[in-house]
This record gives C-alpha cells, sequence and structure tokens, in this order.
C-alpha cells in the first residue's frame, strides 16, 4: 500500500497547474506515510503500549486525518467549483480536521480514524457519483473509494479464503485495488483523454 501511494505521489508529483490534482497528490502522500508509519508500529512492537509505540501510532492517525482532508480539498476545487454552498464544505471540512485531531489525542483509539474516513470520505464518493454524468474522472474516483469501503465488510464478517489469506489480507487487497482505481480518476492523462 505504501509503495502504490509512492509511485501514485511520484507520477503526479508535478502536476501542480490543477489544483484537485495537487491535493489528490497529497491525498497519495500523507496516506502513503501513514501506512508505513503504521506498519512500523506493528512491525517493531509486541507490546502495543508505551510512549515509543503510541509516537509510530498516533502519528499514522493523524497522517490519515490528513490524507482525508486533501480528498475533501481536492473535491472542493472539482465538484464543488460552482455549488452554492461551497464555503459551508470548507468550513466543514477544516472543523472536521480539528475535532479529529482533538478526538485523536484524546481518545488514543482506532475508531476515531475510523470515523473521520466515513464522515470524510462518504460525502466525496456522493459527491463524485452524482457529478459521474459530467466526467468518467468522478465515476473512477466515486468507485474507487466505494471499494476501500468493502474492507469495513470483509472486517465485520471476518471474511477469509484460508489461514494464510485471511480479512486482514484481503483487506489490504482491496486497499490496493482502491488506490488504483482512484489513480485513475485523478490521473492528468486520463483526464485529458477523457476531455479531448
Amino acid at each position: 500500500i505504501t509503495f502504490l501511494c509512492f509511485m501514485f505521489f511520484f507520477r503526479l508529483k508535478n502536476e501542480n497547474k490543477i489544483v484537485s490534482i495537487k491535493y489528490w497528490k497529497y491525498f497519495f502522500l500523507f496516506f502513503g506515510i501513514s501506512t508505513l508509519v503504521g506498519g512500523c508500529s506493528h512491525a517493531l512492537f509486541n507490546i502495543h503500549e508505551g510512549f515509543a509505540y503510541k509516537s509510530f501510532w498516533i502519528a499514522m492517525q493523524v497522517l490519515n486525518g490528513f490524507a482525508v482532508f486533501s480528498a475533501q480539498q481536492a473535491t472542493y476545487n472539482t465538484v464543488l467549483q460552482n455549488a452554492k454552498n461551497r464555503e459551508l464544505w470548507k468550513g466543514s471540512y477544516i472543523l472536521q480536521l480539528i475535532i479529529f485531531l482533538a478526538g485523536v489525542f484524546i481518545f488514543q483509539n482506532f475508531l476515531v480514524v475510523v470515523l473521520d474516513n466515513a464522515i470524510g470520505l462518504i460525502p466525496v464518493m456522493i459527491l463524485h457519483f452524482m457529478n459521474s454524468k459530467n466526467s468518467r474522472q468522478n465515476k473512477l474516483i466515486a468507485n474507487g473509494i466505494l471499494i476501500s469501503f468493502l474492507t469495513a465488510f470483509v472486517h465485520g464478517t471476518k471474511l477469509s479464503l484460508n489461514a494464510y489469506f485471511n480479512f486482514n489480507d484481503i483487506s489490504h487487497v482491496l486497499i490496493m485495488i482502491s488506490l488504483f482505481v482512484l489513480f485513475l480518476g485523478v490521473s492528468p492523462k486520463r483526464i485529458q483523454r477523457a476531455n479531448l
């Protein structure tokens, strides 16, 4: 997941002309660093407590929050560009980020991240689906987010093929597929082709 995020970030690295792509680029960067730091918290610590473990674990959560905020900012600069209540959306994104950051440190529970992802990305997905008639790119972005939410079903049902490919593995594969579809939606080459 980290490798894919970094690869997509570097593919979008020089894309700063289109503001929304710049924010999607930050989404991949923050999400990639978040998964790297989160992986370290699981790999380096047998006991999931103490200052060193919490430093990695909380950093992972904070970075995930900035990834969600980046996706919201990308949406603000595309599908919400002509919305009447555009500034209300912007204010809600900033407020959500502030509440999320406070929640991470106050509750120190991964459920805060789960809620932030749901509250932040479900509207992003719906807004892109609502605008999918205008652009195939919006449909790809919405589908990418939708695929990521399938992980909740997989985890909730503990859906596993066998002991060596369990619900955790399936969830990670779904996240990688989600990121790939999302990248197809924000890729500037595909956007240019769609507009021709």
